[in-house]
């Protein structure tokens, strides 16, 4: 088991871009509000789609995010796309919350946040 000091873990996330920082809370304390992040909940019956193929297998994966919860930040309000913090992987989504509906548009380990996010072509 991995035993790190909290003074050392401080040390370190101070080196950090700030989105690695966001990631790196919303991991730690998922329960309280960090730079927007809160816990998001839908429950069993969200419908997730992939845009691109190379998202489509991580589609159950949000899916049960999406159904058990999980930390989440509003990325784009006019667009409804969020960010969901995973334990391997965050997911940028958009999402309907009237209809139960979650589009997968993006997805990167936490480690390697994107400087940008460029959308593929669905083919």
């Amino acid at each position: 088991m991995l035993q790190i000091s909290v003074n050392d873990l401080v040390r370190e996330i101070q080196h950090l871009t700030p989105a690695q920082r966001r990631e790196v809370l919303a991991r730690l304390w998922p329960d309280v509000k960090v730079q927007g992040v809160q816990w998001l909940e839908l429950g069993e019956g969200v419908d997730v789609e992939s845009f691109t193929p190379t998202q489509a297998p991580f589609v159950e994966a949000v899916r049960d995010l999406l159904g058990c919860g999980v930390a989440a930040r509003l990325e784009h309000e006019e667009d409804g796309n969020w960010e969901l913090y995973g334990p391997d992987r965050t997911y940028l989504v958009t999402l309907d919350f009237t209809s139960r509906f979650a589009g997968l548009l993006s997805s990167w380990p936490p480690d390697r946040p994107p400087r940008t996010i460029v959308l593929e072509e669905a083919r």
